[in-house]
């Protein structure tokens, strides 16, 4: 065994611990970052199965190339904004179905998203616009609060406190509370607004309202954008900003215990080879930045580290799971009139926004009747830099739990999943006839195959479920990169709230706390 020594080691490569890594290195730290899988990214990769390149990530994000975007500074900084080529993605989505009823596109841009909602919805004008004003003035509030922090700016803070009041009135309600206050029974506007929670969430009545703005208004302002190349593109320029700096970058290497001293704080790992758990070696750091969730990190550790854990993170409810099946083409999906990148389908039970998650056990049983609710996604409706030749990807995506398939045998699972395929394939081609004949290849990722993959308690994707705080905003945002263990810090989305963005941002805020413990410790 070997010891060595750095500032900082992140356990994980998702978004958040690149990020993390990525900012400490640029800092002067010394950064090692270990990966139990053989490929970098978590989460935001792609990867081969057979012909087929698959996207692991969620499969688009707001436009970092936008100075408001949350992603934009962060980049920037790093020097790797320009280095990405972004390719806007048309209106965020396109919903059919349920109360919406004829397909209804959310245009980029607030203005225009007021227009289209207004034209299909003349009856709530004024409400519409009241509510689009409030959203945009909670993501404009948040972005000023950050740059008069970064910049140290009492001109911009005071401009903050200013535009937050929205946020501050509606800092712990729902969105189902928002929208009953906005938008009492219109249902059909309610879903036009919010069909992408998917994306998010799963139940209007359980999610976080500034959430759903900042994270929403994040996409209306700026556009949603598919990175070229996969999402792998943007995790490989994070982590050679970590290499170029002279730190570490590792594959295949299993953290089985992160050691504590006498007075609990985080000092060193240890970590083997995974493939055969052996080869175990040994790093001091002076912090350690956990891209996983709380409870895997508290594994690691000794009783009473452990214990603090338990009782910071162990009540916290977890975020949904998600399906993802996946269809190899051997032609571009607009052959058979398949032209959106992102399109959801709302069934016809659907009758209410709050109904939004009730689909979520669906995949307890063999399909019955009527698909739950979906999203799909078709990555040749832009210049995505990976299907231009067959096999071309075509993914759809729902909600999952991983009690939907605890117990269940192996034959059984494997039967299942098919029975699924069958269902979701046959439902594309109804709509869009010839869809079958197109299918070459298909996978079924569940949420069993979320947990293994992602090494995430319950195949909880987003982390911490994004409830409503239940202290009022001047006790500030209810998750925090922070733990009870001295030098540890969560850079992942327990650490804050979800998707790319908010996976950077936490780790950007892991990295923050982490460079401020570092400079009081002194460089060493």
């Amino acid at each position: 065994m070997s010891d060595k020594k750095y500032d900082a080691v992140v356990i994980g490569s998702g978004l958040g611990g690149l990020t993390a890594g990525a900012l400490l290195a640029n800092a002067g730290y010394s950064v090692c970052l270990l990966e139990r899988n053989f490929s970098i990214g978590g989460a935001a990769s792609v990867y081969k199965v057979g012909d087929l390149w698959v996207e692991a990530s969620l499969h688009q994000t707001s436009d970092a190339r936008n100075p408001r975007d949350v992603k934009h500074h962060i980049l920037s900084q790093l020097g790797i904004l320009d280095e990405i080529e972004w390719r806007p993605t048309g209106p965020l989505y396109t919903v059919k179905g349920g109360p919406v009823g004829d397909s209804f596109a959310l245009p980029v841009g607030f203005e225009a998203a007021h227009d289209a909602l207004a034209a299909r919805f003349p009856d709530k004008n004024a409400a519409i616009k009241r509510f689009l004003s409030e959203v945009e003035q909670i993501h404009d509030a948040m972005w000023t609060m950050k740059q008069a922090r970064e910049e140290g700016s009492l001109a911009k803070f005071s401009r903050g406190l200013w535009e937050v009041q929205p946020a501050a009135d509606g800092w712990m309600n729902s969105l189902d509370e928002i929208f009953t206050r906005d938008f009492a029974g219109a249902e059909a506007l309610k879903c036009a607004l919010g069909a992408n929670l998917v994306y998010y969430g799963d139940d209007p009545r359980k999610l976080w309202w500034i959430f759903y703005a900042i994270a929403q208004g994040g996409y209306i302002a700026s556009g949603g954008a598919y990175i070229k190349g996969g999402s792998r593109q943007l995790s490989l320029k994070l982590a050679k900003c970590i290499t170029k700096t002279g730190g570490a970058v590792r594959m295949g290497r299993l953290v089985t215990q992160i050691e504590t001293d006498a007075d609990g704080n985080a000092t060193a790992i240890r970590h083997v080879a995974r493939r055969t758990n052996d080869n175990e070696e040994r790093i001091e750091a002076r912090v350690v930045m956990a891209n996983c969730a709380p409870s895997v990190a508290a594994a690691m550790m000794d009783a009473p580290a452990r214990a603090r854990m338990d009782d910071a993170f162990g009540d916290r409810p977890l975020s949904t799971s998600l399906f993802s099946a996946n269809f190899g083409l051997k032609a571009k999906p607009s052959t058979v009139g398949m032209t959106d990148f992102l399109s959801i389908a709302l069934p016809s039970s659907m009758g209410r926004f709050d109904q939004y998650g009730d689909g979520a056990a669906a995949m307890a049983d063999m399909p019955k009747g009527e698909l739950p609710l979906h999203a799909i996604s078709n990555f040749t409706a832009v210049d995505a830099g990976l299907w231009d030749e067959p096999l071309i990807l075509l993914s759809v995506l729902g909600l999952d739990r991983l009690d939907n398939w605890k117990g269940v045998p192996k034959e059984d699972a494997v039967a299942r999943r098919e029975a699924w395929l069958d269902a979701i394939q046959e439902r594309l081609e109804r709509e869009y006839p010839g869809f079958s004949s197109l299918v070459t290849s298909r996978m079924l990722l569940n949420a069993f195959s979320m947990s293994s993959y992602l090494n995430t308690p319950e195949g909880a994707v987003y982390g911490f479920a994004p409830l409503p705080p239940e202290a009022p905003i001047l006790m500030g945002f209810p998750r925090t990169p922070a733990t009870p263990v001295g030098g540890l810090y969560l850079a992942s989305a327990f650490g804050g709230e979800h998707g790319f963005n908010g996976a950077m941002l936490s780790g950007a805020e892991a990295a923050r706390l982490a460079e401020r413990r570092l400079e009081a410790n002194g460089k060493e």
